[in-house]
């Protein structure tokens, strides 16, 4: 087996826990993650979706994590293509999230793009409809 394959096995492993906790155990992601994390949003901070700012460490992915479960729930994340090359791995499919505040649906495709290092995740960055995010949350 491969590092790539390796990447791949994690990465699934996870997004399957994540999925079955419908977001409400952050574990899966603390457990993947290197101190030294970078995790990056397309969204970047937006006022209607804050919690999106750039984070730069385990500690900062939590609280990214923490923030988003505080004002959304999860209705459906499903990531069904896990394309690998060397440390990277991107990751596609399409996630569903209820603003809990508005009620409002954000249903976006996402693509995520991971790095590895050592076996630890040093690089996250998640692509998705920005518009449909930021509209879900504005009342």
């Amino acid at each position: 087996m491969t590092a790539h394959d390796d990447h791949v096995s994690i990465l699934r492993e996870a997004y399957a826990q994540w999925v079955h906790t419908k977001g409400s155990d952050c574990e899966c992601w603390m457990n993947i993650i290197a101190d030294d994390v970078s995790l990056g949003s397309l969204a970047d901070g937006s006022p209607e979706v804050p919690f999106t700012a750039r984070r730069s460490s385990k500690s900062g992915v939590r609280a990214y994590l923490e923030d988003l479960m505080h004002d959304w729930e999860m209705v459906s994340h499903t990531m069904s293509e896990f394309i690998a090359q060397d440390d990277r791995v991107a990751v596609v499919g399409r996630a569903v999230w209820r603003h809990k505040g508005t009620g409002k649906v954000a249903d976006t495709r996402k693509v995520d793009i991971w790095r590895f290092r050592d076996g630890k995740a040093v690089d996250f960055d998640e692509y998705y409809d920005t518009a449909g995010l930021i509209a879900a949350a504005t009342p």
